[in-house]
């Protein structure tokens, strides 16, 4: 998203007064100096209020309370814009905006602005610019840090104020507050595209197909569980069918399609009878062969259960027995050990010359062997006794299914029998039982035919198939490897264009700690921004992570969705605090010793100096597409001789500050008169 500040205008709140106006180069490194209290700082606040931000950091005092409206001109892909918002009223900030586009906004600036919109207007508007899907982050999250991305997301990479500049706890502007944080965490990715608003847009298109699969799916079983029972009842149907005689006698199909496509026919027919001499009785007969086989397969089922009954038992009993045995060949265990310890012809106890002992042990030899056989016996059976209740089990289960079916079949023909058992040929039962069989089958159909939920269910999981194949892992974590080796290798460079010697260890930014981590091999733990020492490191590492990311925004062209300018506050401030940049540059600072002074004074503006050839720099390398603006207290002998960086105003001494003197007076503002 091209977005370049042309210039900064600050409306007086005494409309007699002219605009005070903040000019801005496009194709140099613009730099703003002057003293602490002159309103450097301000200028972030300022563009970050004037760009919709929900609270206002502008300093209270002169720079509200002399002013009326800020502004800003702004160069985007869609030509000029000049975009004014009213200060805020207290502590309520103002959601009065003006927006002015295309030849309105190169017009003479007004006394005032007047009112075009509201934030959220203008917001709609840079969201649209920025080309960000209006789809949330996450599909299955409507609350939370899971939102569309925004236009003012993207204001974290736009801005280095003070006290982030060399922070090393907080990498990011805002991203130092929770919420801030969060959303940034889910926005990143997006902005250095590892995601795309085409993956945005299939994640939510899975997430829908996912959500209709699952509904369908839901329906689909319940219908098809209706249907089962009614499957299941098909051929008393048939049976029935020739009751009407509305087809002829003859045993049903023993496919259920086929089955199914006989009382299609009968529906499809209309109720024509056909010739069944005899169907009275043979549904009579059919009754009686349906109670027959039912209590056949109650006798086979009741038989099962008594085998299965003695089997347990019998594995109890196999199982209580073996403890028995395993009790007696305990009491026998050490037979063997004694036998082979015993001395042929010399008791074991007293000594005397005797076998007694061993024949008393050799007729032992025959019962201990006897039990090792019913011991091994017995592990043996207790598997075959599993196996047989197995088996008999699985057959049970078969001959119920077949039992159900059977009695379902009996009971619907005796129900049907007692309906019509006077009037089975009555044009109101042929009606009826066409009127039911229709109704089922066309939920039937719906379930099974060309358009029906089975259809569905097939065409789902094959558009989410598809969509998962679009949307390939492998790829996007390769699209995240090469942005981060791409930042890395920046990085790198940077520190070392800067002459700073950096910190051990490979830099990589980390997208889930929204720091930089530096990993120094598998066998070592990588160290953070925050564990790493010195001021200079924590601004040099600041200034190359967003430098980085810049260059990756720009690679991805029209898809770029981050503003292309930089504004940075006080990069010096970790050679020069605060105002003692002129002091020390003329070795006025009592607290260094003077044979140190000009050694002190020499490194730390050599130092500054590299900080704006490296940022001019960066600015040529990136083709002047990245604005770069630098609010600092280093003046101009910290870069006078470097040609692409330019400074634009100095605010010391008795010049113009940010709010002009000559708008202020001892009284306070010059308020209009009513």
């Amino acid at each position: 998203m091209k977005l370049q500040i042309k210039r900064l205008i600050i409306w007086p709140q005494n409309p007699e007064l002219e605009p005070r106006l903040v000019r801005f180069e496009t194709d140099k490194v613009s730099v703003i100096t002057g003293w602490s209290g002159t309103g450097k700082s301000s200028i972030i606040s300022i563009i970050d209020y004037v760009f919709g931000a929900e609270t206002c950091h502008i300093p209270v005092d002169e720079i509200r309370d002399y002013a009326s409206w800020y502004g800003l001109e702004i160069e985007t892909d869609a030509g000029p814009m000049r975009v004014a918002r009213r200060k805020p009223d207290g502590r309520s900030v103002s959601r009065d905006m003006s927006v002015q586009r295309g030849e309105d906004a190169l017009t003479d600036l007004p006394r005032q602005p007047s009112i075009t919109g509201n934030v959220d207007s203008f917001k709609l508007l840079m969201d649209t610019l920025s080309g960000l899907s209006d789809l949330r982050l996450d599909p299955q999250q409507e609350k939370g840090w899971n939102q569309r991305a925004s236009f003012r997301d993207m204001a974290s990479f736009n801005f280095l104020p003070q006290h982030i500049v060399a922070n090393p706890n907080t990498l990011f502007f805002k991203a130092d507050s929770h919420n801030h944080r969060e959303k940034l965490r889910n926005v990143l990715p997006l902005a250095i595209g590892a995601i795309t608003n085409a993956d945005l847009a299939r994640f939510h298109e899975l997430s829908l197909l996912r959500d209709e699969l699952r509904k369908v799916e839901g329906e689909l079983k319940v219908r098809r569980n209706g249907l089962d029972a009614w499957q299941s009842n098909a051929t008393g149907n048939f049976y029935r069918a020739q009751e009407l005689s509305l087809i002829p006698p003859g045993e049903p199909p023993s496919a259920i399609a086929d089955l199914i496509g006989m009382l299609r026919t009968v529906v499809e027919s209309g109720g024509r009878s056909v010739e069944a001499p005899g169907r009275i009785s043979t549904a009579v007969q059919r009754l009686e062969a349906l109670k027959t086989q039912e209590q056949q397969l109650d006798r086979e089922i009741a038989d099962g259960k008594r085998r299965l009954r003695r089997l347990k038992a019998l594995r109890n009993s196999v199982g209580d027995f073996n403890e028995v045995l395993e009790e007696q060949r305990a009491a026998v265990h050490g037979v063997g050990w004694f036998q082979a310890h015993l001395s042929h012809d010399q008791c074991a106890l007293c000594g005397s010359q005797t076998d007694a002992a061993l024949r008393e042990l050799a007729l032992l030899e025959e019962p201990i062997s006897e039990l090792e056989e019913l011991g091994a016996g017995t592990a043996s059976a207790a598997p075959m006794v599993d196996s047989e209740i197995a088996s008999i089990q699985k057959v049970l289960l078969e001959q119920e299914r077949k039992l159900l079916t059977v009695r379902r079949t009996r009971l619907e023909l005796e129900r049907e029998a007692d309906k019509e058992r006077h009037a089975s040929q009555s044009l109101e039962a042929v009606f009826r039982f066409i009127g039911s069989t229709e109704q089922a089958l066309r939920m039937l159909a719906d379930v099974e035919g060309d358009g029906g939920l089975a259809a569905q269910v097939a065409d789902l999981t094959k558009r989410i198939t598809k969509l998962e194949r679009q949307f390939n892992a492998s790829q996007r974590a390769a699209r995240e490897a090469e942005v981060a080796k791409r930042i890395t290798a920046y990085i790198r460079r940077f520190v070392e264009y800067l002459g700073i010697d950096g910190a051990d260890g490979l830099p990589i930014l980390d997208t889930k700690e929204l720091s930089l981590r530096f990993d120094r091999g598998q066998a070592n733990k990588p160290d953070y921004l925050w564990e790493i020492g010195s001021g200079e490191n924590w601004m040099a590492y600041h200034l190359a992570c967003l430098l980085a990311l810049h260059s990756v925004f720009l690679r991805r062209g029209n898809a770029n969705p981050v503003p292309t300018f930089l504004v940075i506050d006080q990069p010096s401030q970790v050679y020069f605090p605060s105002d003692t940049f002129e002091q020390v540059i003329e070795g006025e600072v009592a607290s260094v010793p003077l044979s140190s002074r000009r050694s002190r004074r020499l490194n730390d503006l050599d130092s500054t100096k590299q900080i704006f050839r490296a940022l001019a720099r960066a600015q040529e390398k990136l083709g002047g597409a990245l604005q770069i603006i630098v609010l600092d207290h280093a003046d101009q002998n910290a870069w006078g001789e470097l040609e692409n960086v330019s400074g634009i105003e100095t605010w010391r001494n008795d010049s113009d500050w940010l709010i002009p003197q000559h708008w202020i007076s001892p009284g306070g503002p010059q308020l209009p008169q009513a």
